[in-house]
C-alpha cells in the first residue's frame, strides 16, 4: 500500500513533465514485470501443495540454486 500511496502522490506531477510519456513509462514497468512472472515464477498448476517445493522450485532453472537437496526439514 505504500509504493501505490507514493504512485498516486508522483502520478500528477509525472503527467505534467512527461505528458504522454508517461503511458511508455508504465507499460515498460508492466513488460517487465510480465518478463519476471514468465521467467522467474514457476507453474503450479495440478501440483498439490505438499508437492511444490519438489517438483516446482528444486527443478525451476533458476530457484534450484537456492533449494538444497538433502533439506533435514524434507523428511
Amino acid at each position: 500500500m505504500f509504493f501505490t500511496f507514493v504512485i498516486a502522490q508522483a502520478f500528477l506531477s509525472m503527467l505534467c513533465v512527461m505528458k504522454s510519456g508517461i503511458f511508455f513509462f508504465f507499460s515498460a514497468w508492466i513488460v517487465v514485470m510480465g518478463l519476471f512472472a514468465l521467467f522467474f515464477v514457476p507453474e503450479t498448476k495440478g501440483v498439490s501443495i505438499d508437492d511444490i517445493k519438489d517438483s516446482v522450485w528444486k527443478r525451476h532453472w533458476y530457484w534450484k540454486r537456492f533449494m538444497h537437496q538433502n533439506d533435514e526439514h524434507d523428511r
